[in-house]
């Protein structure tokens, strides 16, 4: 399995940027449970814009909230 995150500009964007975090074992899976789960969001986030990373070692993520 993958955990794919999209950060940043563009992301779930009002006042600031959002974050979105899938655990999928490839990208069209987990673009599938995001359109499962959040299908309103699908076109508030750049698809293309992601980082991936295997859950074979740790890894910490933080976002501020703004307004």
């Amino acid at each position: 399995m993958k955990l794919f995150v999209w950060e940043g500009s563009g992301v779930l964007q009002d006042h600031t940027s959002g974050m979105i975090v899938i655990l999928a074992h490839n990208l069209g899976e987990a673009l599938r449970k995001m359109e499962e789960k959040y299908s309103y969001a699908m076109q508030q986030f750049p698809v293309n814009k992601y980082k991936v990373y295997s859950i074979d070692k740790p890894v910490a993520f933080a976002v501020y909230g703004g307004g």
